[in-house]
């Protein structure tokens, strides 16, 4: 199957064809690429599950598509440099074993792309709708390895800002990769208190971030209120209770055991 990545077409065609059946798009990208499928679609871009042809093995790759959903000249203007510098952080992010690998960015009929190593393996979202909740034990294991990740992340003075079940993966190894650094944010030190724009998923943001003043600490707390989303399988909105002020997951927690140690 050869993708179209026409963003007004879309229309999946055989291996054979070297034009979209439909459009007439280009089906290779820069005479390297080619899209095979849809991964899925963010605030800034759209992703495809593509072949590496330059490569002996022909192995696979995440192209990323820039298509903004912002509006107006300047609001895209914006979205464009978010993009690029996207790239420039994913260049040096990705040498890190378990970020994934920047491997392109390039500007192909006036749209710009980048292209990343493909992680084979499952989110910890997927995970979840698949095996139930995670044991304490589970946990342990994820913040070793993500606290660890956050440490190169944050040495390189970026703030992720969107850390939820659906940017960790577990590749077919066991490991587990932090990704989608869209969001990201390089933070120089005269900037740490200016407010910014709002970004990152509502669920997992923590207070100061919601405000446009993330910090280190804020990738933190996204990773705590993931792992309480993973030991009670509730959306997060609903393991804080306003009217008591505090935390409640325990509450649904169902017999699933976790030590005060932990929580």
């Amino acid at each position: 199957m050869r993708q179209c990545l026409n963003p007004d077409c879309l229309f999946p065609n055989p291996d054979n064809f070297q034009y979209c059946q439909k459009c007439g798009n280009k089906l290779l990208l820069r005479e390297r690429y080619i899209p095979e499928s849809i991964l899925g679609q963010g605030g800034f871009g759209r992703t495809f599950l593509a072949i590496d042809e330059d490569k002996p093995s022909k192995p696979y790759c995440v192209i990323k598509q820039f298509l903004p959903q912002a509006q107006g000249t300047d609001s895209i203007e914006k979205a464009s440099q978010l993009f690029a510098q996207e790239a420039q952080r994913l260049e040096e992010l990705g040498k890190h074993p378990q970020i994934p690998e920047l491997m392109a960015y390039f500007t192909s009929d006036n749209r710009q792309y980048l292209v990343q190593e493909f992680v084979k393996g499952e989110t910890l979202q997927t995970e979840l709708d698949k095996n139930g909740v995670f044991s304490e034990k589970q946990i342990r294991v994820l913040l070793r390895e993500l606290l660890q990740i956050l440490e190169f992340v944050h040495s390189q003075q970026v703030i992720h800002r969107d850390i939820k079940p659906e940017n960790i993966i577990r590749s077919s190894d066991n490991q587990l990769f932090l990704v989608d650094f869209g969001a990201a944010k390089i933070v120089k030190p005269q900037q740490r208190t200016a407010t910014g724009t709002i970004i990152g998923s509502a669920e997992y943001c923590a207070p100061e971030q919601s405000m446009g003043k993330p910090l280190f600490i804020s990738d933190l707390y996204s990773l705590g209120v993931t792992c309480l989303h993973l030991l009670t399988g509730v959306s997060p909105f609903d393991l804080y209770s306003p009217m008591e002020g505090e935390w409640v997951w325990r509450d649904y927690l169902n017999g699933n055991l976790v030590s005060d140690e932990l929580g």
